[in-house]
Formats: C-alpha cells, sequence, structure tokens
C-alpha cells in the first residue's frame, strides 16, 4: 500500500530485507539509550502490579524522548 505524505510517496512496508535490517538498526540505536533498567534480581508480584510497574517503565521511556526535543 502506498500513500503520500507531503511530496514523497511512503509505501508501509519496506520490501527490501537488507533496507529493513538497516532501518531497524538504526532506530534500535536511537532508542537504545531511553531503556529504563530494570531492578536486579527476580520480582513477584501479581498481574496487575507487573502492569503497573510496566506503564510506569514505559512512561519513564516517553519522558526521556520527549525531553529531548
Amino acid at each position: 500500500m502506498t500513500r503520500t505524505v507531503g511530496q514523497h510517496e511512503r509505501s508501509e512496508l519496506i520490501r527490501d530485507p537488507a533496507e529493513a535490517l538497516r532501518r531497524g538498526r538504526r532506530l534500535d540505536a536511537m532508542l537504545g539509550s531511553l531503556r529504563v533498567p530494570h531492578p536486579p534480581g527476580v520480582t513477584r508480584a501479581t498481574h496487575s502490579a507487573m502492569n503497573a510497574a510496566d506503564d510506569a517503565r514505559q512512561l519513564a521511556m516517553a519522558r526521556l524522548l520527549n525531553a529531548r526535543r
């Protein structure tokens, strides 16, 4: 599927596997510094507590990302 963004036609899928891998690695490199470390060791908690911790971690990552602008 092709769509026009501004003056350029964009494809949702990258058909060349090597190009897709290069773009993925570039994106991983850009976002790698935003990873918030997990606490060390094993964590035991309820499903809702684990989801809440995951949400807090994602929020911290979003704040790091948006602070760079």
